[in-house]
């Protein structure tokens, strides 16, 4: 059940000590030719509304549809915050959520970028030193990558075959039918001013044979590993 869809009412009684809230986190971030822009959006928020779904008193707050980026933050259409700005927009957020009563959240994040996840890591961890809470955090694309055929894949990253995929089973719509193949470019210890150098082609990976059939797997997959987290690793 969405929260921002309930009453005040409504969200009180559903607000017990057992309920775990989803924070959906985003990103507004350019993911080549063949992807929209809410790409690591609308993957977080459709895995979190599927496990809402399947579970009791699991409750999905509003999505963030923004985070922190270095490497796309120089290509159009990328919106970006600062390191700071995020850790603090997620401890705030948190902060919230448990003055409203809850003790178990859960964040998952679309976009997988490490400053991204190093700030929202921090602002997560500054809160459970603080309060009575537990806090499960990570990326939904970790997950992916532990599929077996995910393994498998070479060399795919931003926008590559498995984003492309899950696109395809959540948001047909969205999906150009170009299926572009894209590499990363190392760079060594090299500090770089513009991260953008690192995809030349604004993507990594092959999508040539991208399918929605592929992505339903893997969305299944990362559904189902949500449910067994959920319901194992919190005390």
């Amino acid at each position: 059940m969405r929260i921002d869809e309930m009453t005040t009412e409504e969200f009180r009684r559903a607000m017990t000590s057992d309920t775990t809230v989803i924070l959906p986190l985003g990103a507004t971030e350019a993911h080549g030719v063949h992807l929209p822009l809410g790409t690591d959006t609308y993957q977080p928020e459709y895995i979190a509304m599927e496990v809402a779904k399947r579970m009791d008193n699991v409750l999905v707050a509003p999505t963030m549809p923004y985070g922190q980026h270095s490497s796309t933050r120089n290509m159009a259409g990328t919106v970006s915050l600062t390191f700071d700005t995020l850790r603090s927009f997620i401890k705030d957020i948190l902060l919230s959520l448990i003055a409203n009563g809850a003790k178990r959240i859960v964040i998952i994040s679309g976009h997988a970028g490490t400053s991204h996840i190093c700030a929202v890591t921090e602002g997560c961890r500054e809160i459970v030193a603080d309060k009575d809470v537990q806090i499960m955090f990570f990326s939904d694309y970790f997950i992916a990558e532990e599929h077996e055929k995910c393994r498998s894949l070479k060399n795919d990253g931003h926008a590559g075959m498995l984003e492309t995929s899950r696109m395809m089973d959540i948001r047909p719509d969205l999906v150009n039918d170009m299926r572009p193949i894209g590499t990363y470019k190392e760079h060594g210890f090299l500090v770089l001013r513009d991260g953008s150098r690192c995809f030349p082609d604004g993507m990594a990976g092959n999508t040539t044979d991208s399918s929605a059939e592929f992505g339903n797997e893997i969305n299944r997959f990362i559904i189902d590993s949500i449910i067994r987290m959920i319901g194992s690793d919190f005390e």
